[in-house]
């Protein structure tokens, strides 16, 4: 993949998509939830890292937001974006039509957490400002948190 200048239309289309992304994360996880409300940890869970999930959804939106200012390119392409946010719009359906038990959900949940960590903030946009990197660093070490909590939960059913 290429760098993509972050002030170009497609950098903006990019930092939109992951956005949508993030967002779609959270829309499934805030299912998860309500579909586990009969489990009360697990529902919270859900709904706890469905809450973070729009916290990163809100980091691309402001990164779209400051029109680069700090940040000097993406390192990835529309495409990629694209097809990850097919793959989890076409997830959600799935799980709408056959709603999965808790150890699936479980499993679904640290499925998508591992295979999204490379497409966050701080391993996309390329930083020219340190401060402005440090603040996008706390999405990655989220998702390190999310897995390491879901994995825990499914462990202890």
């Amino acid at each position: 993949m290429t760098n993509v200048a972050i002030t170009s239309v497609d950098a903006k289309h990019i930092l939109t998509k992951c956005s949508e992304v993030e967002e779609t994360v959270a829309i499934l996880y805030r299912y998860f939830s309500r579909l586990h409300l009969g489990d009360k940890e697990i529902s919270a869970l859900f709904f706890k890292t469905a809450l973070e999930e729009d916290e990163h959804a809100n980091q691309f939106k402001l990164a779209y937001r400051l029109h680069g200012a700090g940040m000097k390119s993406i390192r990835t392409d529309q495409q990629s974006v694209d097809a990850i946010l097919n793959k989890l719009k076409s997830l959600y359906e799935t799980v709408q039509k056959k709603s999965p038990s808790v150890k699936e959900a479980l499993n679904i949940a640290i499925n998508v957490e591992s295979s999204l960590s490379e497409y966050h903030m701080n391993s996309i946009v390329v930083f020219e400002d340190p401060s402005l990197s440090k603040l996008f660093t706390s999405m990655r070490k989220n998702d390190e948190l999310h897995v390491e909590m879901l994995q825990e939960a499914l462990e202890s059913l």
